[in-house]
């Protein structure tokens, strides 16, 4: 049986005709999650998972620390964690846009696993690179889903892989228009101060 990982109290929201649950741990962001949703189906069905449900949770570096302490064993926050439901055999590659299927409501979604992201993490992350928080945090939604498909980056040849599709749909969401590409899709509420 499926589980979603249970962070606080509070009813999560989730679109029938998509599959995608948010849930918005941080007060000291806003998200836009039309944004996210879009974002989040069109990577699902580039991959050939539009069928599944995704649990896509923001929260800040106290809580990601306590699960990385509690599933890695590492006692520190992180940016990105995946918890896929699946063992693939042979991690899912990006379909082409002629094989794409149309969008329909799934009446009984397949879990398809949780990505927790920390948001505070992230924005660091995008200070680091010198690119928006938004585009941050979009490439962690793809990183993450790409470890619920099977990906992963613990070999040489792996990671090559994980990274050439991660890199594919980056580009496939920065040439979307902005109805789904990640532009916006964050903001902070607050000033954070430099590192």
């Amino acid at each position: 049986m499926w589980w979603t990982l249970s962070l606080e109290k509070g009813v999560p929201k989730l679109d029938e005709a998509t599959c995608i649950q948010i849930i918005n741990r941080v007060r000291t962001y806003k998200l836009n999650e039309a944004k996210i949703k879009n974002i989040a189906v069109e990577v699902c069905e580039r991959l050939g998972v539009h069928h599944y449900e995704v649990s896509l949770q923001f929260v800040g570096p106290q809580k990601m620390r306590a699960l990385n302490k509690e599933f890695r064993e590492k006692d520190k926050s992180t940016d990105v964690l995946s918890f896929p439901q699946y063992e693939w055999k042979v991690p899912l590659k990006i379909k082409s846009s002629d094989a794409l299927p149309k969008r329909r409501k799934v009446l009984n979604p397949m879990p398809l696993g949780d990505v927790v992201i920390s948001l505070d993490d992230a924005l660091g992350n995008a200070q680091d690179s010198g690119h928006g928080l938004d585009q941050e945090v979009c490439f962690l939604m793809v990183h993450g889903i790409l470890h619920l498909v099977g990906h992963d980056h613990m070999k040489a040849k792996d990671k090559k892989l994980m990274f050439a599709e991660q890199d594919k749909l980056m580009k496939i969401l920065s040439d979307k228009p902005k109805k789904i590409s990640f532009h916006k899709c964050v903001t902070p509420l607050k000033k954070r101060e430099p590192k």
